[in-house]
């Protein structure tokens, strides 16, 4: 037993046994460290694509709502320009005075005008949200509602013109009404100014649309490099 206990108590066993000690807690602590390392790393890990999916999930989103409001732009941009088109084919049949060819062409164009009037409210709600307030104002200000107001929107002019238009196909279908030179001007001069207007209007939109997604694509270039 004293034999054991002067071995136990000698410098070889204490040094012995300060190496296994060492040894045991050294790599114990090791894989500790590396255990909580890996959990930090697979939580950030996991973090970090919670992230990048949250981010691509709302780029997405605005990527879709941008691509249906593209369409709607589109769609609001055919339509002027339809509207513009049929109403002017009615004035080259005024000034053939051909009246079948009038009233076939008046039809048309009145198809296009109960469209528009449908459409009138939402489109310009559309493009309040989709481009501006601005724009929305430019489209329809509600200054029909005085005829006697000088038009300044896009739905003011066309109705404008669209009255001076009828007036012209009115006075053709009557026997004892002629249309004289002046007024062939002014209605003419009406409608290339609502030519006008309606192309640089839908080049404004598209074009300050198209500032939007321009913004939103440098935007998440950046992000992505960012978070390189």
């Amino acid at each position: 037993m004293t034999k054991i206990w002067k071995f136990l108590n000698s410098p070889f066993t204490v040094v012995i046994l300060g190496f296994f000690l060492s040894t045991w807690l050294g790599g114990y602590l090791t894989t500790k460290f590396q255990e909580e390392s890996w959990a930090r790393q697979k939580h950030f890990e996991m973090a970090r694509q919670d992230f990048e999916w949250e981010r691509e999930k709302k780029f997405e989103i605005l990527r879709r709502k941008l691509d249906e409001g593209q369409r709607s732009i589109e769609d609001i941009s055919d339509l002027i320009n339809k509207r513009y088109m049929r109403l002017h084919g009615v004035f080259e049949a005024i000034l053939k005075k051909d009246v079948k060819l009038i009233d076939t062409r008046w039809k048309q164009y009145m198809e296009t005008v109960e469209e528009w009037n449908v459409k009138l409210i939402i489109n310009q709600n559309k493009l309040k949200r989709l481009v501006s307030s601005s724009i929305s104002s430019e489209f329809q200000n509600y200054e029909t509602d005085n005829i006697a107001i000088k038009p300044v929107s896009i739905h003011g002019k066309f109705f404008h013109t669209h009255l001076k238009v009828s007036k012209l196909m009115k006075c053709v279908k009557k026997t004892k009404c002629s249309v004289n030179k002046t007024q062939i001007k002014e209605t003419n001069k009406m409608l290339r100014d609502l030519d006008f207007h309606t192309d640089a209007f839908v080049d404004k939109v598209s074009n300050t649309f198209l500032e939007r997604a321009t913004d939103l694509e440098n935007f998440k270039a950046i992000e992505s490099s960012h978070n390189k």
